[in-house]
């Protein structure tokens, strides 16, 4: 260590402070070389927007009147001197969520979106906290209203569709919290064991992926807790010209009370079977002429059973399935035998004998639809996400969530072109509708919307166009 006051501490520090300046000097001329390469900056374009196909979709509701549905249906009882009315608050909430801006904290990026104002056409779009204090203060009634608006939408879609039979897919799916949010309970939780979580139930149409149904339950609910509440609530939900022909549900729903009221109702059911022990046990004595092969290693056997506490036989769909290593499965079970390892399920069902077990069987593999349509309200419009601490406004949230989706899924079945139709939302957002352009007026209300120079946008957008005349169509003929 060198005393401060010594000639060798002194030479030392000037030795420092040179280096400082040269690095100084060094340092200078970087920063100006790097200053003389930027292009000048200028902050008076109002005319730019992130999200320019967004108009597109903002016209279609228009187009459905999803305005005249949410005034005709909702009213959260609020003062007449307010600044944003009630269709506004759900308005922007929906934009936001079809846009991909899920979060509450999010929901101001819009209102400093310049092109996205002239697009909708205002000044100023409600603040994130003008949201909040206005779901603060829902009731249990608004649950009902909201799913009145969505009803609506999905008769009206309906009606262009035709009559029609469906069978509608049930399942439910885990919400993870990471707060204290009320009614929040330790349930069955796959990503977090032991906190607390919702459960969210979702009934969609097979074939149109509707989303018919959407409830939000404290995390300890079982799956088969309230079902029976619920597929009422969702055959309900059905527009009036669509018959359910049958449902389709995963073991969670498998209980005879279930059974007895699908059978009751005449409603046929396809329903994963709990391999217990007996059931089990009931596979394994199927001779091997019973089994028929489908191909790719599985086979197919039918036998009517009935659990020791049932009260009658029912048609079980039996699938075995050659492996070459041991499942984990907890519905499965496996059983060395002719130098393979198989693999076995059940399925319960009401469909008549006619319809034989592989024809069964391919009608319930179509369920697994519903595991990317639960992906898709939960990675494109965040249902999973309830952040907020009261249970209500959570459960209106979800609500509207379920309403963008189904706006959503209509826009691209009714316009988009044909390799569009089953692309997720994200997407769709990714290549279309979140794509920068300028929001130019032309005189009075008018506007262009000028969208980079690429032959694919030119090629949508000239698609909607087309299919909106027979959509248009369509609506006006049915309207009489």
């Amino acid at each position: 260590m060198i005393p401060e006051n010594l000639p060798e501490s002194q030479e030392f520090n000037s030795l420092i402070l040179k280096e400082k300046k040269i690095l100084n000097v060094q340092a200078n001329k970087k920063y100006k070389a790097y200053l003389s390469k930027l292009p000048d900056f200028s902050f008076d374009n109002d005319t730019v927007t992130a999200f320019g196909n967004f108009v597109c979709l903002d016209r279609f509701k228009d187009f459905i009147d999803l305005e005249v549905d949410i005034k005709k249906y909702v009213n959260f009882n609020r003062a007449d001197n307010i600044q944003y009315s009630d269709f506004d608050i759900i308005d922007h909430i929906i934009d936001s969520n079809l846009v991909g801006k899920h979060s509450f904290l999010h929901y101001n990026d819009l209102l400093h979106d310049p092109g996205f104002l002239r697009i909708k056409g205002n000044n100023t779009l409600p603040e994130e906290s003008t949201v909040r204090k206005v779901l603060d203060k829902i009731d249990v009634h608004n649950i009902n209203e909201l799913k009145e608006v969505m009803n609506s939408l999905l008769a009206k879609m309906s009606q262009l569709d035709g009559p029609r039979e469906v069978w509608i897919s049930v399942d439910d799916t885990v919400s993870v919290l990471y707060g204290q949010q009320q009614k929040g309970s330790s349930g069955y939780n796959p990503k977090r064991k032991g906190a607390n979580s919702y459960k969210i139930k979702v009934a969609f149409i097979q074939d149109g992926d509707e989303l018919v149904n959407i409830n939000l339950y404290p995390g300890k609910v079982h799956s088969n807790g309230q079902f029976l509440g619920f597929l009422k609530e969702t055959i309900d939900n059905l527009p009036k010209n669509t018959v359910l022909k049958g449902i389709l549900a995963d073991k969670g729903f498998f209980s005879e009370d279930n059974f007895e009221w699908l059978e009751s109702n005449q409603i046929k059911y396809l329903i994963k079977g709990k391999m217990y022990s007996s059931l089990k046990r009931r596979a394994l004595s199927l001779p091997e002429d019973k089994w028929h092969y489908v191909g790719n290693g599985y086979y197919v056997a039918e036998k009517k059973y009935h659990l020791d506490s049932w009260k009658h036989d029912r048609r079980f769909i039996f699938i075995r399935h050659e492996k070459l290593v041991e499942p984990s499965n907890e519905d499965q079970m496996s059983l060395p035998g002719l130098g393979a390892i198989y693999s076995y399920q059940a399925i319960v069902t009401n469909l008549q004998e006619d319809i034989n077990p592989e024809d069964c069987w391919h009608r319930y593999n179509q369920r697994a639809i519903i595991e990317n349509k639960i992906e898709e309200i939960k990675n494109g419009f965040a249902v999973d996400n309830n952040s907020q601490k009261k249970f209500l406004k959570n459960y209106i949230d979800i609500i509207i969530k379920a309403i963008a989706y189904n706006i959503f899924n209509w826009f691209k079945q009714a316009l988009l072109p044909a390799g569009l139709m089953k692309a997720s939302i994200r997407t769709i957002r990714r290549i279309f509708i979140n794509i920068p352009a300028n929001i130019v007026k032309k005189g009075g209300r008018k506007y262009t919307v000028r969208l980079p120079d690429l032959d694919y946008l030119q090629d949508i957008i000239g698609n909607i166009k087309d299919r909106l005349f027979m959509f248009a169509f369509r609506q006006c003929y049915f309207s009489t």
